[in-house]
């Protein structure tokens, strides 16, 4: 290889007319050496004995200016025809064209186009520190001292020399803000956890969660050697005024006193004055290498906002200037200086904030006066970007992809600013899915030059090259259809396709017999002045070979997640115990939990979202599910959920019976499934889940069971397993809130179910499944790592099967269970409830997965409600009662204190040690006298919460506007004396109570169960 600097020269030009930005010359030097190690003992072919692929100059006209790097086998003819096959989105419940089609999951783009740069960015992080912890045996020392020994006469006694072991300097903690306008943004999230994972720069890297309430759903960050990255736009209602604002702004001021913050804003730095809490341009000087935020000197360019004060948390663009600065700041070792952007946050929100004038409504405005506003504020690559979106179908994976194929240096501020630009309004129901304003499309093919419009063709078969390049990798898949001639699935598509793969792709995608189309030229109809419609166009551009094909019907309902409304469940599970009020066996406990966990799941509008009043659930009362599954049976249109559990009764001629046995010494037949298929089957609900999950005292043969009945219109599950194993119950729920990080944004029954089962329990199930004869998917559930990541139950459910929990004397559970009498003054109690919640976090090291406490906010004491009480109850360390006139006539607020009481006095008679565990707050006042036996007896000191406290009450301090302080020492001290009597008393968990068994402490002697 010449070592000319003239050709180094023309190097650099070269890479400069690719619209490169120059060059380093350690860059340049790696550069050559690939190309050296690529062309060693070739002849300019590949290893197939195919000419190798040239690398010519851009074609002009073409979006973005350039070719792809890789191209399919399958190459367009000069006239734009060519084998291809077309690939469309499943359009929305009103729209687009019905078609038989096949589904083809498409690897997405990934938003990071340039992860080497970002990760090169952080060099000044990656530092070595002796790790006082691990000792290494130093073999050079260790020899050199045997030798020394063996001069000396005598035995030969030594010890080996060991040297501290080396780690990374820094653990890395990710915050993922899941405000409402993230749902963009979450897969740069995920690609930014591996990047700064692969880099080797952290010695570990951490998630958390940064909630719209303003809490911060992560595991505790330890001070010292630990940094905290927050991705986030600024939009949620945790930036703004408002309890959420105030919660999240005492959390950042408080990391920023004691770390290195910053915030990772998606959105390039021009829109960054639209944002809640703008950032502020300026210097940061650091002293020292890790040093917080409090110990910066930033000096602002201009004058900085009032209403926040220091610390200066850093702003940052996910580029790798950014993070270069940032990672001189914080990597320095004596202290670095860099330019820069600052949020001014203090320990309190800015009630008035900066002030910025709001624009005006998308909806307002014309369509013109749209665009014009998007081309005086867009980046060049923006508004190109745009252009090309209205070339196919303006959705988030499509225009990734034509960002990759598009331009020369994609980054994701580019596809933010088309998003937010009101050019487009979010398809209700479908996030991540857009559709332009009226007039909007026509505008921006306006603005196309004529040759670019007329290469559309060219366009789709790029993105489709794209797509079936094998050797590129992807963040994961996104739905896509591929229509055919007959024989798919009725779905509506949308009617531009999004990208033209050829048959080697379409195969790699796995659709295999699917349809070539014959591409007629280049696709006209794309600029305005071009007469024929866009639509007849594109069905001209990409039509079937087979052009006698019998006409297609109307297809039904596409595909959806349940409609709430009109959806119904019904769940029993039957338990064959002998009497009413005993305790529950520890398998029937874990199935009735795993029940409640299901239904949790159902209901959470993040996953399926089924109406809470829509769903029965049921113990052991056969009589009722019976009539509220005619009752489902009679109301459900679009999806109905049944599932029944419990032991399978004795018989296998009578076909699977579930729940026989003896019920207060009373033989009660087991209900026959049969009977309850043919019941669904007789409904009208145009989707069906049917779930029989049985246990056995023997684990079953593979013939046992007997004749079971299938609905050819339900998706059925039977399986009959032992009763010690896991619920299909649990392992769906747990399946639905984990949800699959390679599967699609909505998941079907189908692939839920083979989440759930494909671990195998201790004793193998006999597990059947049969899906519906017509083939459509059940969809039932959003995928939660498409959503935010996994979702925590809200049942207090801490036992290992739901979740693993550290190994320690005792397992992690609640710290407290809030007691109240519910009605009015709700909204308080919750306010109080959140923090205590966020006090007891701050005081403990409970980990995030597990609640600090519970509270029950259900309208009405159902059947539902009950499991989570008796649970709470029998795990929560203290008992917070909130004294009131409500609260001591209220008969549910003394089954609580009951229930507790009980096991508090259980432990106390097992250990000799009397505590109750019961920590009171003055609600409201009330007289001792007016007190029941049961509050009278305990004696409790509440004069260290404040003589204001002691004479209103609680409920006074937190309405009146004045007494803010007085509220907040009152709960700060509360919350510690709910930890000290937790770690003082140490009553253990205990097996829960039936609710039935459950007596009125205050109608009763002050010791129950004794």
């Amino acid at each position: 290889m010449s070592s000319d600097p003239a050709a180094l020269d023309r190097l650099t030009d070269l890479l400069a007319e690719l619209g490169l930005s120059p060059r380093a010359p350690v860059e340049l030097a790696e550069l050559l050496w690939l190309a050296a190690r690529g062309t060693e003992g070739g002849t300019g072919q590949d290893t197939a004995g195919r000419a190798a692929p040239r690398t010519d100059r851009p074609a002009a006209g073409t979006p973005g200016g350039h070719r792809p790097r890789h191209r399919t086998e399958h190459t367009p003819g000069p006239d734009g025809t060519g084998p291809r096959t077309a690939l469309h989105l499943p359009a929305p419940d009103r729209g687009g064209r019905p078609a038989p089609a096949v589904p083809a999951p498409t690897p997405d783009a990934p938003m990071l186009a340039r992860p080497l740069p970002l990760q090169r960015a952080l060099r000044p992080l990656k530092r070595l520190v002796p790790d006082e912890r691990r000792r290494l045996l130093d073999e050079q020392a260790t020899a050199d001292r045997i030798a020394e020994a063996l001069r000396e006469p005598g035995p030969v006694q030594w010890l080996p020399v060991l040297r501290p072991s080396t780690e990374r300097w820094l653990d890395l903690h990710l915050v993922l803000d899941l405000g409402p306008t993230m749902t963009l943004w979450r897969p740069l999230a995920r690609e930014l956890r591996t990047l700064f994972q692969q880099t080797g720069a952290f010695r570990q890297v951490c998630s958390g969660r940064l909630l719209p309430d303003g809490r911060l759903a992560h595991r505790r960050i330890a001070e010292g050697r630990s940094a905290v990255l927050v991705i986030s736009d600024c939009m949620g209602p945790q930036w703004r005024s408002g309890p959420a604002g105030d919660r999240w702004h005492r959390t950042l001021h408080a990391l920023a006193r004691r770390l290195p913050v910053a915030v990772v804003q998606p959105l390039p730095e021009r829109l960054w004055p639209l944002t809640a809490v703008p950032a502020v341009p300026g210097v940061f000087t650091a002293t020292e290498a890790g040093a917080p935020d409090a110990a910066y000197t930033f000096a602002p360019f201009t004058d900085a906002p009032p209403g926040r004060g220091a610390p200066a948390v850093p702003v940052l663009e996910p580029g790798p200037e950014w993070l270069a600065n940032w990672a001189q700041l914080v990597g320095s070792p004596t202290g670095g200086q860099v330019v820069g952007a600052a949020l001014m946050v203090g320990a309190a929100t800015n009630s008035a904030g900066r002030a910025v004038e709001a624009g005006p409504d998308p909806e307002e405005l014309t369509a013109e006066e749209l665009v014009v506003r998007f081309r005086a504020t867009a980046s060049r690559e923006a508004f190109t970007l745009a252009g090309m979106t209205a070339l196919t179908t303006p959705a988030l994976p499509v225009m990734r992809l034509l960002q990759q194929v598009g331009l020369a240096r994609p980054q994701p501020q580019h596809l933010a600013e088309v998003v937010v630009s009101g050019l487009l309004r979010e398809q209700q129901g479908r996030p991540g899915y857009f559709a332009f304003r009226p007039g909007v499309r026509e505008l921006l093919l306006h603005t196309l030059p004529r040759s670019t419009a007329h290469h559309a063709l060219e366009l789709l078969i790029r993105v489709g090259g794209r797509i079936g390049d094998a050797g590129r990798t992807g963040a994961g898949t996104f739905p896509a259809w591929v229509e055919t001639a007959g024989g798919g699935t009725l779905t509506l598509l949308d009617t531009r396709p999004f990208a033209l793969v050829s048959p080697e792709a379409a195969r790699l995608l796995g659709v295999t017999g699917a349809p070539v189309f014959t591409l007629a030229g280049p696709v006209a109809g794309t600029h305005p002045a071009d007469t024929a419609s866009g639509a007849q166009q594109e069905q001209a551009a990409a039509r079937p070979v087979e052009e006698d094909a019998p006409p297609v019907p109307l297809p039904p309902e596409p595909a959806a997640l349940p409609d709430p409304e009109r959806s119904r469940a019904v769940l029993l599970l039957t338990t064959s115990r002998g009497a009413p009020g005993e305790v529950l066996e520890e398998q029937e406990y874990t199935a009735l939990r795993d029940l409640a966990a299901l239904a949790e799941a159902l209901v959470d509008p993040a996953l399926v979202g089924l109406d809470r009043r829509h769903i029965w659930l049921g113990e052991d009362d056969p009589d009722g599910f019976q009539r509220a599954l005619q009752r489902a049976v009679q109301e459900a249109e679009d999806t109905l959920v049944v599932h029944v559990g419990g032991p399978l009764g004795p018989g296998d001629e009578l076909g699977v019976a579930v729940g026989a046995g003896r019920w207060g010494g009373v033989h009660r037949p087991g209900l026959d499934w049969q009977a309850v298929v043919e019941t669904v089957a007789a409904g009208r609900a145009a989707r069906r889940l049917l779930i029989l999950d049985g246990s056995r005292s023997v684990p079953p043969e593979p013939a046992a069971g007997g004749p079971v009945a299938v609905d050819p219109g339900s998706f059925q599950v039977v399986n009959l397993r032992h009763p010690v194993d896991r619920s299909v119950a649990g392992r769906l729920a747990a399946a639905i809130r984990t949800g699959d990080p390679d599967g699609a944004p909505q998941l079907t029954v189908h692939h839920l179910l083979e989440i759930a089962l494909q671990s195998t329990p201790p004793a193998p199930p006999v597990t059947r499944i049969w899906p519906p004869r017509d083939g459509r998917p059940l969809v039932l559930a959003r995928n939660a790592q498409l959503h935010g990541g996994p979702v925590e139950s809200r049942t207090p459910s801490h036992s290992g099967t739901h979740r693993k929990e550290p190994a320690g004397p005792e397992a992690p559970r609640p710290y407290f269970f809030l007691s109240h009498p519910g009605g009015p003054g709700g909204r308080t109690v919750d306010r109080l409830f959140q923090d205590l919640c966020e006090e007891v976090l701050q005081l403990t090291d409970l980990p995030s997965a597990v609640p600090p406490g519970f509270v029950d906010r259900s309208p009405e004491l159902d059947s539902w409600s009950r499991w989570q009480i008796t649970e709470a109850l029998a795990t929560c360390r203290v008992f917070v009662p909130l004294y009131s006139p409500r609260y001591f006539a209220s008969e549910r607020c003394g089954r609580e204190w009951y229930g507790f009481a009980r096991r508090a006095a259980r432990a106390a008679d097992r250990s000799a040690v009397q505590a109750s565990g019961i920590v009171p707050v003055i609600w409201l006042p009330v007289a001792s006298a007016e007190q029941p036996a049961a509050a009278r007896q305990l004696r409790f000191n509440h004069r260290s919460l404040g003589p204001e406290y002691q004479s209103e009450g609680l409920y006074a301090l937190a309405r009146a506007a004045g007494r803010r302080e007085l509220y907040e020492l009152a709960v700060h001290r509360l919350a510690t004396r709910i930890v000290q009597v937790a770690h003082e008393t140490r009553i253990p968990p205990g097996r829960p109570l039936n609710w039935d068994g459950l007596e009125n402490a205050f109608l009763r002697s002050p010791r129950p169960g004794g």
